[in-house]
């Protein structure tokens, strides 16, 4: 699940989409894919996610505080399980998986869910 923004510099019938979404679509470049709306998307309740190993080397103090709580901080993610994503924050990069969701479907995350993330590493 994505959330979709019109690009008018992208010619039609062609859609962009970066890395992250690719990966989890598990899809290339130039593959053809079909576009649905979903109606009715709901907010979640609970999240677990977990910092992927090799992307925390070398990284100290709260993952959670430094990089979770920006990233989902008012920007309603939409996430399903199984989802990779990628957080830039200054100079470092850390890759986290979800790895749980309640409810199952995907979902959109809210201010107010409940993010469960452990400090692997």
């Amino acid at each position: 699940m994505c959330i979709v923004t019109n690009d008018t510099t992208c010619e039609g019938p062609k859609i962009r989409t970066n890395k992250v979404v690719r990966s989890n679509l598990r899809v290339r470049l130039g593959d053809v894919v079909s576009v649905y709306q979903c109606a009715d998307v709901k907010y979640g309740n609970r999240v677990h996610i977990l910092p992927v190993d090799d992307s925390i080397e070398g990284v100290t103090g709260n993952i959670f505080d430094a990089y979770l709580k920006p990233y989902f901080f008012e920007s309603f993610h939409p996430v399903r399980k199984g989802d990779l994503f990628l957080v830039r924050r200054g100079m470092r990069s850390v890759e986290f998986k979800v790895v749980e969701t309640d409810p199952a479907e995907p979902y959109v995350v809210a201010p107010d869910i409940e993010i469960y993330c452990e400090n692997r590493g």
